[in-house]
């Protein structure tokens, strides 16, 4: 767990999977690069019962901050032949500029170990320029971009070598 001010990060539980469905799904309802589809689709991924199956699955890919104990922000990720893919970060627009996104990755890091994994992948819309900015921070290279892909949108494909 990593404490900063009032911010706490840590492994999700079963208990705060309603809780964060709703969180999940106001962040990226409210994503401006992404079209309706790619929204409708990923939002139906992250349903309660959803949640509850991937921390069953694999405790250490759902990490969650709080604010007061409130959720206010998200990393999921997933084990996929020993790589980890970070399927989603985000942040509540109201908690935006606080660091919490970086303490997101910081903790998203702290597992790769335990998953016995070297490298973690992901991808991110070409116009999304936070996530650009932080992914290039934590260390991810750019592998390339893939025009009119994923919901027929743009996406940069990255990836992170972890040192074990």
């Amino acid at each position: 767990m990593i404490l900063k001010k009032n911010i706490s990060v840590r492994k999700a539980r079963p208990k705060d999977c309603e809780k964060l469905s709703l969180v999940i799904e106001t962040v990226i309802r409210a994503i401006p690069y992404y079209n309706d589809l790619a929204k409708d689709t990923e939002v139906s991924k992250f349903k309660t019962v959803d949640l509850k199956l991937k921390i069953k699955d694999d405790p250490h890919s759902v990490i969650i901050a709080c604010i007061d104990n409130e959720i206010t922000s998200f990393c999921l990720s997933r084990f996929d032949d020993y790589v980890i893919w970070l399927e989603w970060f985000g942040v509540l627009e109201t908690y935006r500029g606080k660091g919490i996104a970086n303490l997101l990755l910081l903790e998203l890091d702290s597992t790769i170990s335990l998953r016995k994994c070297h490298k973690i992948w992901c991808d991110c819309r070409t116009s999304n320029k936070a996530s650009i900015h932080i992914l290039t921070t934590h260390g991810y290279k750019q592998l390339t971009t893939i025009a009119n892909h994923w919901y027929k949108q743009d996406f940069i494909l990255w990836e992170k070598l972890i040192n074990n």
